[in-house]
Formats: C-alpha cells, sequence, structure tokens
C-alpha cells in the first residue's frame, strides 16, 4: 500500500501534469482559425491558478474533444502526457532539496516517483536527457537543476508529429505558448511541492 505521505505528492504532480497538458490542447484550440478571437492569457491565467486542476480548463469553454484538435487529439499524442508526468516526477529530489527541515527521506521520495510510473512514463529514445538517478545526484551534490524548457517537445514533435511538425502559424503558436506555459508550470509546481515538504518539519 502507498505510503500516505507519497500518495499526497504523486497526486499534486499527476493534478499538474494532467493540467500542463490541458493547456497545451487549449492553444492548439485557439490558434485555429475561428478562434484567434480568445485572449492566450485566459488559458494561462485559469492554468496557473491552479495547476492542480486540469478540469479548471472546461470552464473557458474550449473544445477539446473532436476535429478542432486534430493530431493534438490522437491517441499517439497522449505519450507527450506520460513524458510530461515523467519530466515532473525526476525532479522530485530539487524540491525536496529546498525544504532542508523536512523529515521525509530518500525511500518516501521514491516512493512518489514509483506512484507516478505506475501511472505512466514514456522517454521515447531518451528525448528527456535526464532521469531520477540523475537529478537526485544533481541534488545531492549541490549541483544547479537543468533548466526546465520545451526541447523535448519540440524533438518529439519534430520526431514522431506529422500535422503538427508542419511550419504554419498554428503550430508555431503552440510551440510559443509552449516555451511560456512549461517553465511557468515548473515553478508554480515546484513551489507547491517545498511548500508541502515544508509541512513535514523536523522531529
Amino acid at each position: 500500500m502507498a505510503d500516505e505521505i507519497a500518495q499526497r505528492f504523486a497526486d499534486i504532480i499527476e493534478g499538474a501534469s494532467e493540467s500542463l497538458f490541458t493547456a497545451l490542447k487549449c492553444c492548439y484550440v485557439i490558434a485555429d482559425e475561428d478562434f484567434y478571437n480568445v485572449n492566450v492569457k485566459d488559458i494561462f491565467r485559469v492554468g496557473l491558478s491552479n495547476i492542480t486542476d486540469p478540469d479548471c480548463f472546461t470552464y473557458l469553454g474550449f473544445p477539446l474533444e473532436g476535429e478542432k484538435l486534430g493530431e493534438v487529439g490522437t491517441p499517439k499524442f497522449r505519450e507527450v502526457l506520460d513524458i510530461i508526468r515523467y519530466s515532473f516526477a525526476i525532479r522530485i529530489p530539487f524540491a525536496r532539496k529546498d525544504a532542508p527541515d523536512c523529515y521525509i527521506k530518500d525511500n518516501q521520495i521514491k516512493q512518489m516517483y514509483d506512484i507516478l510510473e505506475g501511472y505512466g512514463f514514456a522517454n521515447p529514445d531518451g528525448i528527456v536527457v535526464e532521469s531520477f538517478k540523475s537529478i537526485s545526484w544533481l541534488a545531492k551534490t549541490k549541483k544547479p537543476e537543468p533548466p526546465f524548457d520545451t526541447e523535448w517537445l519540440r524533438s518529439w514533435i519534430y520526431t514522431y508529429g506529422h500535422d503538427i511538425a508542419a511550419i504554419n502559424n498554428r503550430n508555431m503558436f503552440l510551440l510559443g505558448c509552449a516555451d511560456a506555459l512549461f517553465p511557468l508550470y515548473y515553478s508554480a509546481l515546484r513551489e507547491r511541492l517545498v511548500k508541502e515538504f515544508n509541512k513535514y518539519g523536523s522531529i
């Protein structure tokens, strides 16, 4: 049975993963010619106000299923969600590092990672160069954390994508939004995780 604390952290990361993935779909939808009058700031505002609630985007009224999504709505594109989940999960050690008085141990950190792996990880062809092991080592040796950016997303799109790999306004809009969303989401998630870690202070 999963440790209650580990499950709590895994649920936070899972919510953020689903939310970022949904935000990407929203950005793709509003880049359609019928939606150019929608302000992309609304997606950022709604998503970042509660990064663990992917359902919050439903209130914006965007169609997140069907033809408007094109390739972004296919089962293959859901692999991006599994990579987002992986890329968030491997960075748990850095959030733990920023809560030095927290009594949560390495075995519980690994359990959080294992729970999320059970939800589904993907890292095709090592597209995310970091791993849980390498990030754990960096955190322990006080090395700087690698930037959380869209390098792997761009690689995935140009390697595995078809329509979304074409050079056009809609695809460039998606990538531009992702360039901003990724670091903002990760910053908000890390802040949330550090806050949670600090709840488990020294005993």
